[in-house]
């Protein structure tokens, strides 16, 4: 495997105005500057979804109350627990939520949400 080192430097000016658009988008997206440049001028598409951050919030709220309820279950304090519609519920959105951020060429970042 061959290393790629990064020791072109690409430099252009701006204006004020656009140096603070540019700032902005960089800040939104949640990428380094050089990152964000290098996407886009690459014409990699970059989406920030500022949407998922509640979104993964709410899923992960939902995996830690699962988990809490498969520990009282198998720990006896509690004997019958129907979960099928919710757990194939959230397979699902886990599922529908991965594809969008694995789509093919596309660079998906939720602002200040690390996603891992």
């Amino acid at each position: 495997m061959a290393v790629r080192t990064r020791n072109q430097v690409i430099a252009f000016r701006v204006t004020p105005a656009e140096a603070k658009k540019i700032r902005e988008k960089v800040r939104q997206s949640g990428l380094s500057q050089q990152e964000y440049l290098l996407q886009a001028s690459l014409k990699q598409p970059i989406l920030v979804i500022h949407e998922l951050k509640p979104i993964l919030a709410e899923l992960c709220a939902w995996g830690r109350n699962l988990n809490q309820l498969t520990v009282l279950a198998h720990t006896g304090h509690i004997q019958t627990v129907y979960l099928k519609e919710l757990t194939d519920a959230l397979g699902r959105t886990y599922e529908a939520l991965n594809g969008l951020l694995t789509e093919k060429g596309q660079v998906i970042s939720s602002g200040d949400l690390q996603l891992h």
